[in-house]
């Protein structure tokens, strides 16, 4: 169109693409695309420089699933002292309303699940923030009930609007294949249930990414009894020592200086010592006796 600040605007040409072809893309990329101008009689429309005009854009397909994300029809089989935890990266909102008579908006995310929360930061001055931020929730031995909650805010000097929110069931969830990382956009609603609609007239929506991870406490038997021993054989136990995390304050001056102490059958390997961290990182091999049985392998070891 020809823009007229006089009147009606003129129609210059159109182009148009299947819907069908675009969808056919790979979800989440874009690619650019260029189409010829035509007249209504479908002529190629000349510009003012002799050459057929043309128009660019970058297309795409965004995937919408909603409390439908697609899922497992059952959990994936637990494991005895199996703890599993849902990972949610706040990527991205859109669309989002003006909450304030002065300025734009100052979003961030908070989101809820099994009476955890967890927060984004503050984006200053935006109705599109990118946040790409993880935030795990906590680890539990069952599927919890309910549904994970993102509410979205707009922060004020006095406090805080509520922009909306959305959600997600715990059951769709935690029927997630393991370390599989899905993208999930949905729908931003109010209080009331009515979709939010922003400061450029569409609805709001909020983009994340969930995975679903598993950890199990302890060792877990990958046989039913030890492979047979031969004559003259020994064997020993090597652990390759990796990290700590989460450790208390133990000392009312600083942080905790931690080691880690292996013993078996009344002897002793210790680790280094890391310096003031509550999240000290090793990688260093600790290699046991070598026992000459299979009674002497069955003893206890603590760490």
């Amino acid at each position: 169109m020809d823009y007229n600040t006089m009147g009606k605007n003129e129609l210059v040409g159109s182009c148009g693409v299947d819907g069908g072809m675009v969808h056919l893309r790979k979800v989440g990329e874009e690619s650019e695309v260029t189409l010829e101008v035509v007249d209504e009689e479908g002529k190629l429309v000349i510009g003012e420089d002799g050459l057929g005009s043309e128009v660019t854009f970058r297309v795409g397909i965004e995937r919408s699933f909603g409390a439908a994300l697609d899922c497992l029809e059952e959990e994936e089989a637990w494991v005895a002292n199996e703890r599993r935890r849902v990972v949610v990266t706040v990527v991205s909102a859109s669309h989002l309303p003006k909450k304030d008579m002065m300025g734009s908006c100052d979003p961030y995310a908070v989101v809820e699940m099994d009476g955890k929360e967890d927060k984004t930061r503050v984006i200053k001055g935006t109705y599109e923030p990118e946040w790409n931020q993880m935030l795990p929730m906590g680890w539990s031995g069952k599927a919890p009930g309910g549904s994970m909650r993102v509410n979205l805010y707009d922060e004020d000097l006095t406090g805080k609007d509520e922009i909306g929110s959305a959600t997600l069931d715990c059951s769709v969830l935690f029927r997630q294949r393991l370390d599989e990382e899905r993208e999930v956009v949905l729908g931003v609603i109010d209080k009331k249930g009515v979709p939010v609609v922003g400061k450029d007239k569409q609805e709001s929506v909020v983009r994340l990414r969930v995975k679903l991870e598993s950890k199990v406490l302890g060792l877990v038997a990958m046989e039913s009894e030890q492979e047979a021993w031969v004559p003259n054989e020994k064997r020993r136990i090597v652990a390759t020592l990796l990290r700590a995390s989460h450790l208390p304050k133990k000392d009312m001056m600083g942080k905790v200086d931690p080691l880690v102490v292996f013993e078996q059958q009344g002897k002793e390997f210790k680790s280094s010592v890391k310096k003031s961290t509550y999240d000290p990182e090793w990688e260093e091999r600790i290699e046991l006796d070598w026992v000459e049985s299979e009674e002497a392998a069955s003893g206890v070891g603590t760490v």
